[in-house]
Formats: C-alpha cells, sequence, structure tokens
C-alpha cells in the first residue's frame, strides 16, 4: 500500500505522517479521540491509561467484550495498529501527574488530558507554568445527562491558558468549577445504580463522541497549523434530563449559543494572563488601564504621513472588583469605513459585531468602554465635533464609564465625561 495514494484517498492528511501526540485517559472520550486521531493520518499516537477494560464501558467505548479485563492503554493501542496501517502507537500505564518530566514532554508535538479529573489537570498544569515547558496541552471533558461538553487547547506561548476556565466571572478569583461547565457546582450529579455501590456519571455515547470530535478537531487544527492561539470549544446538549433530575444549570449554559465555535481562552479576569506592562490614567477616583500592548497597537495608527487618513475603532474591555476600568483590545479600521485626512465615519455594524463577539465569547465579561481615533496633530487637541460625539456616547450609555482616546504624532490623549463635562485623565507616574 502507498500512503501518499491511499491516505488522501481515505480522508487522512500525510502532512500529519511526522507528528507525535501523547493521549492521557483512554475511556469513553478517550477512545474516541484515539480513532478519530488515527483517522487523521496521524504518525505516532501514544496511549496512557493505567485502567483496565470493564463490563461498564462497554456501551460508550469503542473497544469490544474480547477486550475486558485488558489494559485500556494496551488494548486501544493495539486496536489502532491494526485499522490504521502506517500509525505507530506505544503504551503506557502511568498516571497524568507521573508526566511531570520536562524531557518526556518536549518529545511531544501535543498532549490530550481525557481523563476527566479536574484537579489532576491544574496541578498539571501549574508544572507546566512553572517548569517553562512549551508543549501544548488540550484539555477535554464532558458533563452528565448531555448537557455538553468541552475541549481547551492551551499553547504555553500564546495568550490564555488553562486557569482562565477557572476564573469565576463575579468575582474575578480562579475557583474550583470551571467558568465553561453548564452544570452548576456543588450538586451531587453522581448516581448509584440499583444500590451495586459503584458511582457513576450519567451520560450516554452521543455526548462522549461529541466531545471527542471537538477536542480531535483542536488537535488535528493545530497540528496542521490552522490554530496557533489558545482557544476553547464547547457543544451545547438538551437540558430536559438535567432538570428531570433537578439540576440547577449555570448562567452560561442559558446564554450560549456558540457550540461547536472556536473561541479565545484567554479570561480577561485572570491573575495569570492579566498584562503586566501597564499604563495608568486617572481623573479623581476614575482609573482606566491600558496594556502596553494596546498602547502600541494605537501608535501604529498615527498619522504621520500627509497622506494618512484618519484612523477610528472602539474601545472594548472590562471592569475589575476594584473598579479600576481595563481597556483589553480595540476593533480597528475596516475597508467599508469612510477615511479621510480629518474626518472618518466607522461602518458601524461590522464594528459592533466585533464587540458583540468579545462579549459572547466572555461570557459578558468584555463590552464596549468608548471609541478612539487619531488626529494629525503632535499634541490632538477634541474637536467640537469630538466633544458632541463623545457627550453623545456618555448620554446612551449611562450604566458605564465611556473612555476617548486621541491618537497624535507625540501624545495619546485619554478622556471622559463627568457631569456631562469632558475631562482628562492623565497618566500616573512610574
Amino acid at each position: 500500500m502507498n500512503t501518499d495514494r491511499i491516505m488522501p484517498r481515505s480522508g487522512a492528511n500525510t502532512s500529519l505522517t511526522d507528528k507525535l501526540a501523547l493521549l492521557v485517559g483512554c475511556g469513553s472520550v478517550g477512545s474516541e479521540l484515539a480513532d478519530k486521531l488515527g483517522a487523521s493520518g496521524i504518525g505516532y499516537l501514544d496511549i496512557m491509561d493505567p485502567d483496565h477494560f470493564s463490563v461498564s464501558n462497554i456501551y460508550r467505548h469503542t473497544l469490544d467484550q474480547n477486550f475486558i479485563n485488558h489494559p485500556k492503554s494496551a488494548s486501544v493501542a493495539w486496536h489502532l495498529t491494526q485499522k490504521y496501517p502506517w500509525i505507530k502507537s506505544q503504551r503506557y500505564t502511568d498516571y497524568l501527574l507521573g508526566l511531570r518530566s520536562e524531557k518526556l514532554l518536549s518529545k511531544y508535538d501535543l498532549i490530550i488530558i481525557a481523563i476527566g479529573s479536574p484537579t489532576h489537570e491544574r496541578l498539571f498544569h501549574e508544572y507546566i507554568s512553572l517548569s517553562g515547558a512549551k508543549t501544548p496541552v488540550i484539555y477535554t471533558w464532558l458533563e452528565g445527562y448531555g448537557v455538553g461538553g468541552h475541549a481547551v487547547l492551551d499553547v504555553p506561548s500564546g495568550k490564555g491558558c488553562l486557569r482562565c476556565a477557572y476564573v469565576d466571572t463575579e468575582t474575578g478569583k480562579r475557583g474550583l468549577g470551571s467558568n465553561l461547565n453548564f452544570l452548576q457546582s456543588d450538586q451531587n450529579i453522581v448516581k448509584n445504580y440499583a444500590g451495586c455501590g459503584e458511582m457513576f456519571l450519567p451520560y450516554g455515547a452521543i455526548s462522549s463522541t461529541q466531545t471527542a470530535l471537538i477536542a480531535a478537531d483542536l488537535a488535528i487544527n493545530f497540528l496542521e497549523g490552522h490554530i496557533t492561539e489558545s482557544v476553547k470549544t464547547s457543544w451545547k446538549g438538551d437540558r430536559s434530563s438535567a432538570e428531570a433530575e433537578g439540576l440547577t444549570l449555570t448562567r452560561r449554559y442559558e446564554n450560549f449559543n456558540a457550540s461547536l465555535q472556536k473561541q479565545p481562552l484567554y479570561h480577561p479576569l485572570s491573575d495569570i494572563c492579566t498584562p503586566k506592562e501597564v499604563i495608568t490614567y486617572q481623573h479623581e477616583n476614575i482609573r482606566l488601564c491600558i496594556p502596553l500592548a494596546v498602547l502600541d497597537q494605537l501608535s501604529a495608527h498615527k498619522q504621520n504621513t500627509s497622506s494618512m487618513p484618519e484612523a477610528a475603532g472602539l474601545l472594548i474591555g472590562y471592569i475589575k472588583a476594584d473598579g479600576d476600568v481595563w481597556i483589553d483590545r480595540l476593533t480597528t479600521p475596516k475597508a467599508t469605513d469612510i477615511r479621510q485626512r480629518s474626518y472618518f465615519k466607522l461602518d458601524a455594524k461590522l464594528h459592533q459585531k466585533e464587540v458583540d463577539e468579545c462579549f459572547d465569547g466572555s461570557d459578558g465579561v468584555l463590552g464596549y468602554l468608548g471609541t478612539w481615533h487619531t488626529h494629525p496633530q503632535s499634541i490632538p487637541v477634541p474637536s467640537k465635533l469630538d466633544v458632541v460625539d463623545w457627550k453623545t456616547h456618555d448620554q446612551q450609555n449611562m450604566e458605564r464609564q465611556l473612555f476617548f482616546i486621541v491618537v497624535g504624532l507625540d501624545k495619546t490623549s485619554v478622556y471622559t465625561i463627568v457631569n456631562n463635562q469632558t475631562v482628562e485623565l492623565l497618566p500616573l507616574e512610574e
């Protein structure tokens, strides 16, 4: 058989034949993941799981009853090599925390963790962070009663990490429950069927397969180079079984409408991923924090040539528990904006669409905080038209403090509206 002919004809990708991944956990989700990764054309897929295949696994696993009482890792590895002729698979019976070795981790292009143990996953991630290991990791888990499943890709060199998925969106503190989850924490969600003494989480093969699919999709897209940043993705299922058990669903479940979409993993309230290089602007008790990366982005639009038209966009950010306002990102000029040397008109719908996507992707944390635009002046002075426009925006958004940035050639000025008057915020001394 010829790989260059058979693999593409079968839907596999020959560019993955030199990729080496490690799958930790080959239960219901992991076994499906192994199969989908094998089908993708990946050349090397090692399997790690300390458990044995049991009767209780049969109806939501890719292995059949011939493998009962056999090690899961060896069985899944053997199954892969029998089905996919060019894959190589080593099997291990270690636990996840036994992987805490930088030398061991560095041999893999990607590690995928499907063990459903948040505590061990967070401990492993802590080791990754402290050791400086650069191996990307996918963490994936499903929730009971068919309400959904999740997968996050954590790229160490990118923005956002696993701990972003554990930030409480109300307090900004890291908790024990993921902010991606659809079932409220502190509920008894396991069952003891017919008094047999074995506790289990109720879900069917459809749920485990769907969860494996979103994780496999992340893995394949990353290995193929289509994804380079940390992202998250979820699928949302039916609520009826959970509600029949008297379980409460989260606000994220109620508001979630982005099934299967890849969204940034970065959470702006994360104490780990919050930018450290920031300039704070202040007027009395009003404080605005702008990361240097955002200021650099603004500076890139300076009108430093006579032919450069005005640039403008919206400010997107959030308010921390201490009351400080943070700019997280900007919308930037669109091809459909009207831009002249001393005039601009935004394509409002396109810019607002970007704000709405940020709002949805951050579960309501990120929102509209004002506008920015450039002036072809060394020290920018807001025009009468600017001030009228700012006051209009302020009156339309009475529930929040808005900010307005004017980027000049030598100075970037920050303003807000207080009691219908324009005031300037000044940078704090270092």
